[in-house]
């Protein structure tokens, strides 16, 4: 019995000696530990929470888009309506307004789940745990990491309010498609956390524990099934009643359907602007810097743009014409968009108008097509099939006019719509046909005073296709290039009514065909030929030959070091093909180039940013214009002038649709690969260009001025709207005169319609031909004595 004793004796004190020992090592080895966490958690938390996106204004201060990796955004406490936090706390933590930071309650509970599973799969974490957690620790589940974690819950608690708590959580939190419950709020339901209600707070709360798995676009059962848990436990913590409980269980989930049609309308500019800044500032800076951008970009001139293109686009595609069922492998550039057909358990709704669906044809007949969307169905009317032509029957190289639907569709015809108008009680919708395009093309505009880029855009779709064809596409600008020419020929010496020779002309090319030397013989388009013409007339009318012989006497040599002043970086051959535009180069080159006439001879750097601003207001970065003078403001007006002509009664009448004056010229390559128009008034230079990313014919007739004109016609009427009108410039140096159709001074003599007026660099106006003069004062002195002669009546 005393052995029993002293056995019990002796355990007692092992059992307390090692538990001394065991609760100081452990006291030692959590302060250890704590030295490893951020002593001062405000400020630890305060910079973890500054981690903000970059913010991209337009040049009146418009929000464009935001850069960040996960979308965030932060709003203050009060932002958060009670539902949502009552949510919050009967799902995740009951107890959070007692507790300390750690729930001794919860620890058993989840002890028993990780022992019966034989690992850790279930942890005890409070809220304040799982805020520690989101901003300073990792989601592994380890030993030491959640001791970690409970410590700085502690602290966080002594630091914190409550509510301080719960606001860095909510704005923290991930989503599935947001960081912080503001985002995701947005994002889910197309409004701001304060405006939720009680079905919209419990389901955002009920994806918590996995957010992908549980996303209400893609898992709506599960997503739903999660919110009437946590309904049903707020109705168990009393924040609800029964009644609200059934009513809100009953309630369907709905969602907003993003289109984003400014996101759409800016894609190309800000990925161009997103990779400058990128570059320039780091990718840390840029998506969690909180930078503020200041753009060129006009947001008003940007979506005109945008509708523009894809307007001018899609009447091309039309003329192109229907090529029936399109698949994937028809595709002639990446922008080709599979729009798979609507499977028949997909519902559609008015949600869906405007956007363009795939369908099923049920039933073809003389006026009308039937097509079966998914649960729906819609309706093709005649009067809009018949502004299609049939693409896979030509005459004369051009697709022939529908005469009947059955021409085109039969039944089980897969077929692309866009959804016009909807019948809510008869299910039904009015269609449009819609072919994916696979011709594609390019829009910017800039101040051509200054270079700031109003609008770009780069193709017809972003989503199919980041190439930018603003920028990256090298393409042959065709006759938009002459203009650079016969600049170089004015500041030769040449004036516009110098006389060029329109003829037929043939070159050896230097290579051999079966023997023969191939012989280059180039045309005026139409195969017209003028004699001989004015510079002006030549420039106007768009004149091949008499641009060739105009190059021979300038030299291709010549005329590409001069089109280096005006930028132009292309690699071009030192031959005549140079001067009717056969190198590749950039629309936004060819625009920069264009700018010298039409800002008094100084070329100037195209400009997307105007300023960077840090999230605290210092300004990193401030642009202005940078301009260099490559020519004379006197050339620049002439070049100017002429553009004008162009408009007026050449290549460019289209363009005088839009009411004002204007100057521009057209381009278009051999066999209509390529169409380009460039025009400009005094405040406003804009560039379009159409073609197919891997360069084939668009069709016959498909110029400059048919494809790509009215496409700049379209944008400009919009953007000019409230501009005022406004004249070119005549600079001093400039001398006006009358001349003769011949190019020589006009005298009185002369017929009033053999005179026009040309315009000069002072001093090298003609000069009076005095032998025209003597025979004229001749012929007017024996006019007048042989009035005299005659006997009056």
């Amino acid at each position: 019995m005393r052995r029993l004793a002293q056995f019990i004796k002796w355990t007692f004190w092992l059992v307390i000696i090692t538990g001394v020992f065991s609760a100081s090592a452990l006291g030692i080895f959590l302060y250890e530990l704590s030295k490893t966490l951020p002593q001062n958690l405000e400020d630890e938390l305060h910079k973890r929470n500054d981690v903000l996106p970059t913010v991209l204004y337009d040049r009146e201060g418009k929000q464009i888009e935001e850069l960040f990796i996960q979308r965030r955004i932060v709003v203050p406490y009060e932002q958060f309506p009670p539902y949502l936090v009552q949510a919050l706390i009967a799902s995740e933590d009951s107890r959070f307004f007692s507790h300390l930071g750690i729930d001794p309650l919860r620890i058993p509970k989840a002890f028993i789940a990780n022992l019966q599973a034989g690992r850790i799969v279930q942890g005890a974490s409070t809220l304040t745990q799982q805020t520690a957690r989101l901003f300073l620790l990792s989601r592994e589940k380890q030993i030491v990491r959640k001791l970690r974690e409970m410590l700085l819950a502690f602290r966080m608690e002594m630091q914190f309010s409550k509510q301080e708590i719960l606001s860095l959580y909510l704005n923290k939190v991930y989503l599935g498609n947001a960081e912080g419950i503001e985002a995701a709020s947005q994002g889910y339901f197309g409004k701001h956390a304060i405006e939720l209600d009680l079905a919209e707070s419990a389901l955002l709360v009920g994806i918590l524990p996995a957010p992908s798995r549980y996303a209400p676009h893609v898992n709506p059962e599960f997503a739903l099934h999660r919110r009437n848990i946590v309904l049903r436990r707020m109705r168990q913590e009393g924040f609800i009643s029964e009644q609200e409980l059934q009513k809100t269980i009953e309630t369907p989930i709905s969602l907003i359907r993003i289109h984003d049609a400014t996101t759409e309308a800016t894609s190309y500019y800000v990925e161009h602007v997103r990779r400058y800044l990128i570059k320039k500032y780091g990718s840390k800076v840029l998506y969690q810097g909180g930078l503020k951008v200041y753009l060129a970009m006009d947001l008003n001139y940007q979506t005109y743009a945008h509708e523009a293109l894809r307007k001018g686009i899609l009447e091309l595609t039309k003329r192109q014409g229907f090529h029936g069922e399109q698949k994937e492998d028809d595709s002639d550039n990446s922008s080709f968009s599979d729009t798979s057909t609507l499977e028949n358990t997909v519902k559609i709704d008015s949600l869906f108008l405007g956007n363009i669906v795939g369908g099923i044809v049920n039933e073809v007949s003389e006026k009308k097509v039937s097509v079966i969307l998914g649960e729906s169905s819609g309706i093709l009317e005649w009067n809009n099939i018949k502004t299609w032509k049939n693409g896979d029957i030509l005459k004369d190289e051009k697709p022939i006019r529908i005469s009947k639907p059955s021409e085109i569709f039969s039944t089980g015809d897969e077929v692309q719509v866009r959804l016009v108008d909807y019948d809510s009680t008869n299910n039904f919708f009015r269609l449009q046909l819609y072919q994916e395009p696979l011709v594609n093309g390019a829009l910017l505009a800039m101040d051509p005073k200054t270079g700031e880029v109003f609008s770009m855009t780069g193709g017809y779709r972003y989503g199919e296709s980041e190439f930018n064809r603003a920028i990256q596409a090298l393409r042959q600008p065709g006759s938009s290039f002459k203009p650079i020419v016969y600049s170089a020929a004015l500041d030769a010496g040449y004036t516009l009514s110098s006389a060029l020779i329109d003829s037929p002309r043939a070159y050896a090319t230097g290579a051999k065909t079966a023997g023969d030397a191939e012989i280059w013989t180039p045309k005026n388009y139409g195969d017209k030929i003028m004699g001989k013409v004015s510079l002006r007339t030549a420039l106007v009318k768009s004149l091949n030959l008499s641009t060739i012989g105009l190059c021979e006497e300038l030299t291709p040599k010549q005329v590409i070091l001069y089109s280096r002043r005006f930028g132009i970086t292309a690699d071009m051959m030192e031959n005549l093909t140079t001067c009717l535009g056969s190198l590749s180069t950039t629309l936004q080159e060819m625009i920069s180039a264009y700018g010298v006439f039409a800002n008094k001879g100084r070329l100037v750097k195209p400009l997307y940013v105007l300023r960077v601003e840090d999230q605290a207001g210092n300004i990193l970065e401030y642009n202005e214009p940078e301009y260099k003078q490559v020519t004379s403001e006197e050339t620049a007006f002439l070049l100017s002038n002429v553009l004008q002509d162009v408009v007026q009664r050449g290549t460019g009448r289209r363009a005088r649709a839009l009411g004002r004056p204007s100057a521009g010229k057209t381009g278009t390559t051999n066999e209509s690969v390529d169409a380009w128009y460039i025009g400009y008034i005094p405040q406003l230079l804009t560039g379009v260009y159409v073609g197919f990313d891997k360069p084939r014919r668009m069709g016959k007739s498909e110029t400059g001025s048919k494809a790509a004109a009215p496409i700049w016609i379209n944008f400009m009427k919009n953007a000019v709207a409230n501009l005022p009108t406004e004249q070119f410039r005549q600079p001093p140096g400039i001398t006006t005169v009358k001349i003769h159709k011949s190019g020589r001074r006009a005298i009185s003599c002369d017929k009033d319609e053999e005179i026009n007026e040309e315009h000069y660099k002072s001093g090298t106006e003609p000069v009076l031909d005095l032998s025209h003069f003597t025979r004229c004062v001749q012929a007017v002195t024996e006019k007048t004595k042989k009035e005299e002669s005659e006997p009056e009546l």
